[in-house]
């Protein structure tokens, strides 16, 4: 277990830096606790995340998304 710092990000350079470091495994970012998420909220975060990062792979070409035709099919 690591140590805890506690920062004020004022600069859009400074979040990208922190994105990257936490990408590579070398930080964890832990949301300010005074925040009030709820668990719906934090499923909804979750979700959006996660959908951001498979658009990211997609354009990279490492994975292959639905169509939306095969996602209507599947109905």
């Amino acid at each position: 277990m690591g140590n805890t710092l506690t920062i004020e990000i004022k600069d859009i350079k400074a979040r990208r830096l922190l994105k990257s470091l936490e990408e590579v495994k070398l930080i964890s970012i832990i949301y300010d606790s005074n925040i009030e998420w709820t668990p719906k909220k934090k499923k909804q975060a979750k979700d959006f995340l996660s959908a951001l990062n498979q658009t990211k792979l997609a354009e990279r070409g490492k994975i292959k998304l639905k169509t939306a035709q095969s996602l209507i099919n599947e109905l």
